[in-house]
């Protein structure tokens, strides 16, 4: 059968038709067509649900991450805090034990007694009727020289009064190899019942202020006999000579 004129140009019409949707379909799916309906394939797609949806989880992991942040956060803080404690209990149990430390080397000392000390006794040339007493720490160990000496001039029966006028404003303290001083007053012109001393016992005040304590000293007397009367005294202990012949 021979085609007429008039069906070639249906056919060519028709194929024409299709053609231009085949093209049409292509542009919308791989580019994007300019005004005259030509497609630019080197253009990217226009974004679309499935882009949206890959930025999602991208948000998603940013929250989880801040999540673990927070996270590593305490835990550090945590850890922080276990360390410090540990460390301030560590500290605490230095300084006690620093403290028991000082307890067990802290300085040992005493009253000091005839067993470690050596009393000497001398006549002041200022003022007059006035011996000066020097006692001198000859042990290795600190001792205490509390409230005055107690005196007994022969066989007196009580001990010489003390000047309360003279008390120091603390205890003497003899380090190993230093003195402590107390004057005596023997007598004066106003005393009643003078008589001569030849000797002499030194007690050591307790503590407590109650009687002695330890053995005592028997020191020599700087002459034969020393001239007693009822006006006879004796200073508390002082840390010189100075202070101790003052009264």
């Amino acid at each position: 059968m021979t085609a007429t004129p008039r069906s070639r140009r249906l056919r060519t019409l028709a194929a024409a038709l299709v053609t231009t949707a085949a093209l049409s379909l292509t542009a919308c799916q791989t580019g994007t067509a300019d005004a005259t309906g030509v497609v630019d394939s080197t253009q990217p797609p226009a974004p679309g649900t499935e882009s949206a949806e890959k930025q999602s989880p991208a948000t998603g992991t940013d929250s989880d991450t801040s999540g673990a942040s927070n996270d590593s956060g305490d835990s550090k803080d945590s850890g922080s805090s276990v360390k410090s404690g540990s460390s301030g209990s560590s500290g605490s149990s230095g300084k006690a034990a620093t403290q028991v430390a000082d307890r067990k080397t802290a300085k040992k000392t005493t009253s000091c007694t005839a067993k470690g000390t050596k009393v000497t006794v001398t006549d002041a040339p200022r003022p007059i009727n006035h011996l000066l007493i020097k006692a001198t720490n000859t042990s290795d160990t600190t001792c205490h020289l509390y409230y005055a000496p107690y005196l007994r001039f022969d066989q007196a029966q009580s001990a010489v009064p003390f000047i309360e006028e003279s008390k120091p404003q603390a205890v003497v303290t003899l380090e190993p190899g230093e003195s402590g001083y107390a004057g005596v007053l023997t007598s004066t012109p106003d005393g009643s019942h003078p008589y001569d001393a030849t000797s002499l016992t030194l007690y050591y005040a307790a503590r407590s202020g109650q009687g002695s304590t330890g053995a005592p000293s028997h020191p020599a007397l700087p002459f034969d006999s020393v001239r007693i009367d009822s006006s006879n005294a004796v200073t508390y202990w002082q840390t010189s000579a100075a202070d101790a012949l003052m009264w």
